[in-house]
């Protein structure tokens, strides 16, 4: 198909009475010619490719003087003409992956130091800078609260038998219900709820100020840009975006994306199978360089593989239109007061974008050509998924009920097996506990088991059920379903499924303390050993024929943030949910805190691979959870005060979620006492909770319908977008987890090289050269020329920076500098061109003028050309095929 031109009379699906017409060229391939030279993948290459892709940072230049603020007023240090980082900021930004030195200043890239400080991991992006300073700040509360409980610890110890294990010293094992106490036990308890209410409420403040700092420290394309959707769907040109938006300011970007991701995905499919049939070709290659004749085996394999790539073909010509329609657009101004002052006068609400009416005077800024407009502040360009624009609202609610449909019913098998598995024990006449379950450990060995499972269960149900269009929505769906999921799963169900009279059993708390231990220690110890990625590096790779599918073995260990939240939250959880009768597991939560930070801290810099910049609504959903954990400590501390000392099921007493009791009137003094504290604080904070969770969100809904509220962080720097190196446009792209770089849904051509989310070099060090990773190409789309393919992408236009002319802004697109002839033409027939053998189903560019690269060569594993003429042949066959069926 690469040296196939394919063209179509009408695009699009034929009618039913009608054939489709086609015609297909393609250049002989002299196929009596000896086999080209095949040069093996190395590992070594595949070596530095990795550590190529380690995080590393570069020095930048910082801001200082006068800025602009809000409303403009002056703010000290954002002044500098050419700073690349207010004055707030680390002076270093994250270098993006395969990036040795800053194209600008020449600055070298460095790699972080592993016991740095945490504000250095605010050159990753908000979600993860506040995951880790949460763990920081939880290790501390955490573990003041462990020592307020050093007096509880004491007074158990004395009343614990002599038998009782180390680890179980200070629990309420062996406690009877006249050593309850309100002194003893209840007092530090309600210190330790007090402090835990007063941690998570104000965390919010906590979270405020870091977002700002962090957002201060760090200058991202999100702050320059805003994302306009219900736009007028004929709208495709970016020039009609420039010209509106530019009454705010300098524009530097405009992206059109379309609702074209059925034919964007089926795009990506061909370019993975390109993969896979390069991938054959060199194996073959290999056996006839080494005097050996290829298998009828490989050959056959190849055939189909080429049968599949034409099929392909003719389902991406089926999905052509006419036209696709605008469905959002990225502006990125050039300075962040211009970005601001833009959501302010085009805030809408609800009702406006709904009905297409005007409810203001201030809001006719957002009307466009009669369509009333939503502007907002996007997310980071890493974070867009260009291919789910068009999904519909019945589309995304669809696919969450059946995912947590299908998140409840293992939530329903793991209560089966944790009731089968749970300790029974009973009171022999001389007093000791026999366990009548096979194993005491049975319980938390399956608990294990299954959180080690859930976070990879949960992550492919979210992307085969769910659709979403940031990468942050994913994450987002993955953390409530794992956080619900691992929490119930951890404590909730070990619990219910344990016998009454079991709770204060050796058995039970050993098996609790087990799980505590496992978060604590041999969690982080098997992702320190990263064992998986071992077994990819030293044995999968070396069978991998070519180098791409090596190298993409090394871009690191898989992992999200998603995941790493919902480690931290179980782990707080849990030891919250049972710190009543083991007061030292808030030790061993604030030490796997810390644990915590330290492993994953080394992981992300020298194991995991490059997440993207996450926004701060992760984190958000961590705190909510944490109001959530410690509202059902209180709750479960007054089930474990009223239930004391879990003897006798006879008196048991009546509980619901705020109250309990005492029907069969066994309680003591000291008890009711605790009892009735207890009640009242749950009560209290479910208040707040309640507030924080429903009413503010009610209210803001109701004011949303009407106007949408623009959040401000911090004040506005006059650190300039153009002046900032590291950083990506709104490319439309996707992404694919064989392929090392994205590939764009438009035409790259004319946009600066240094604003494209790609590496700069191939796999064998040359320049590479974007477009060819653009799906806007021939070799895509041998069906349609270059003026048909403009219907079916979005564009990205790049804007140099505004002169006046006769008192008004005009528009300058920044163009290449003249390449030579022999660069610039495409040949008019396609002609067999020569390529590097280890650039396997690639294609290259050399350096060009003016800091773009000029097109290369193209094409693909030159073995695979002596097939071109045999896969043209395929696609007229299947064409003949579906045309006789029809």
């Amino acid at each position: 198909l690469p040296l196939a031109t394919m063209s179509t009379e009408g695009l699009g699906p034929p009618p039913e009475d009608q054939e489709r017409s086609s015609e297909i060229s393609f250049v002989p391939v002299d196929t009596s010619a000896p086999p080209p030279s095949y040069e093996p993948p190395s590992i070594a290459r595949a070596w530095k490719f990795y550590h190529e892709n380690l995080p590393k940072r570069i020095k930048v230049s910082k801001s200082s003087g006068p800025g602009v603020g809000y409303g403009g007023m002056l703010q000290m240090g954002a002044g500098n003409q050419g700073a690349q980082q207010s004055s707030k900021g680390t002076g270093y930004r994250l270098a993006r992956p395969g990036e040795i030195q800053d194209p600008v200043s020449g600055e070298p890239a460095r790699p972080y130091e592993i016991c740095g400080s945490y504000k250095e991991l605010d050159e990753f992006g908000i979600g993860i800078s506040l995951y880790f300073r949460q763990l920081l700040l939880l290790f501390v509360v955490v573990g003041g609260c462990a020592c307020v409980n050093l007096n509880t610890i004491a007074t158990n110890s004395e009343f614990n038998p002599e038998n009782t294990t180390s680890t179980l010293v200070g629990s309420v094992y062996g406690l009877g219900r006249d050593n309850l106490t309100f002194a003893n036990q209840g007092q530090a308890d309600i210190i330790t709820c007090l402090v835990l209410g007063a941690f998570v409420f104000a965390l919010k403040y906590f979270e405020s100020k870091n977002i700002e700092q962090i957002d201060l420290a760090q200058q991202t394309p999100q702050d320059y840009a805003v994302r306009v959707t219900r736009v007028p769907e004929h709208m495709k040109n970016p020039d009609s975006y420039y010209h509106f938006f530019k009454k705010w300011g300098d524009v530097v970007f405009v992206s059109v994306a379309l609702d074209n991701g059925p034919l964007l995905k089926k795009l990506a499919d061909s370019r993975e199978l390109d993969e896979e049939i390069a991938a054959v070709e060199a194996t073959n290659a290999a056996m006839v360089a080494a005097g050996k004749e290829v298998g009828e085996a490989s050959k056959k394999k190849l055939g189909e593989m080429n049968n599949k790539k034409a099929e392909l073909t003719l389902e991406v010509q089926s999905l052509t239109k006419p036209t696709y329609h605008a469905k959002a657009v990225y502006v990125i101004f050039n300075k962040e007061s211009d970005q601001r002052a833009c959501l302010r006068d085009c805030a809408t609400g609800i009702l406006e974008e709904q009905f297409n009416m005007q409810c203001f005077s201030m809001n006719d800024n957002s009307t466009m050509e009669g369509q009333v407009l939503r502007v907002d502040e996007p997310v980071e360009p890493s974070e867009v998924i260009y291919e789910n624009l068009h999904l519909s609202f019945v589309d995304y609610w669809g696919g969450l009920f059946k995912s947590y449909a299908i998140t409840a019913g293992i939530l329903g098998v793991s209560f089966a097996i944790l009731n089968a598995l749970s300790v029974s024990v009973s009171d022999n006449e001389g007093g000791t506990e026999v366990a009548e379950s096979s194993t005491g450990y049975a319980s938390a060995i399956f608990v294990s088991l299954l959180n080690g499972m859930l976070p990879w269960t949960l992550k492919k149900l979210t992307l085969m059920m769910e659709v979403h269009v940031d990468e942050g929505d994913v994450q987002t769906s993955i953390l409530r379903k794992l956080m619900i999921a691992r929490c119930l799963n951890t404590a909730v169900l070990m619990y219910v499924v344990t016998d009454f009279d079991a709770q204060f059993s050796s058995a039970n708390l050993s098996q609790v303390q087990s799980i505590l231990i496992a978060d604590c220690f041999t969690t982080p110890v098997i992702r320190c050993l990263n064992i998986y990625e071992h077994v990819m590096h030293y044995v999968v790779a070396p069978t991998k024929p070519t180098q791409s599918q090596m190298n993409v073995l090394f871009q690191g260990a898989y992992w999200n943030l998603a995941e790493r939240y919902t480690d931290m939250i179980k782990t707080l959880f849990v030891g919250l949910f049972y710190s009543t009768i083991i007061p030292s597991s808030l030790f061993i939560t604030s030490a796997a805190m810390l644990v915590t930070y330290i492993v994953d801290r080394y992981c992300l810099l020298r194991m995991w691979s490059r997440p993207p910049m996450y926004d701060e609504s992760l984190a958000t959903a961590s705190r909510k959870m944490m109001v959530v954990s410690v509202w059902v400590h209180v709750v479960m501390a007054r089930v474990f005060f009223s239930n004391w000392p879990y003897k006798n099921p006879a008196e048991k007493p009546d509980c619901n979620l705020f109250t309990c009791t005492d029907t069969a009137n066994v309680w003591t003094d000291e008890q009711k006492r605790i009892v009735g504290v207890y009640e009242g604080v749950g009560i209290m904070i479910f208040v707040f909770g309640f507030w924080i969770f429903f009413f503010r969100k009610i209210t803001s809904a109701c004011r949303s319908l009407c106007c949408q509220s623009v959040d401000e962080v911090g004040k506005a720097s006059n650190v300039e977008y153009r002046n900032l190196t590291g950083v990506s446009a709104y490319v439309p792209n996707l992404k694919r987890d064989s392929l090392i770089n994205p590939l764009f849904a438009c035409d790259v051509s004319m946009v600066n090289p240094i604003y494209l989310p790609c590496r700069k070099v191939t796999l064998d060090g040359q320049n590479l050269d974007p477009s060819s990773l653009s799906l806007n190409s021939d070799q895509d789309m041998p069906f349609a020329d270059a003026g048909q393919r403009v219907n079916f992408f979005g564009s990205c236009k790049f804007y140099a920076q505004q002169s006046v002319l006769s008192g008004q802004q005009q528009p300058q697109q920044v163009q290449a500098a003249p390449l030579p002839q022999q660069t610039m033409m495409r040949p008019a027939q396609p002609v067999a061109v020569q390529m590097s053998p280890t650039n396997h189903g690639g294609r290259t560019g050399g350096s060009g003028v003016g800091g773009f690269f000029t097109p290369g060569q193209q094409g693909g594993n030159p073995y695979r050309q002596q097939q071109g003429h045999m896969q043209m042949q395929q696609v007229q066959q299947v064409q003949q095929v579906q045309q006789v069926q029809q």
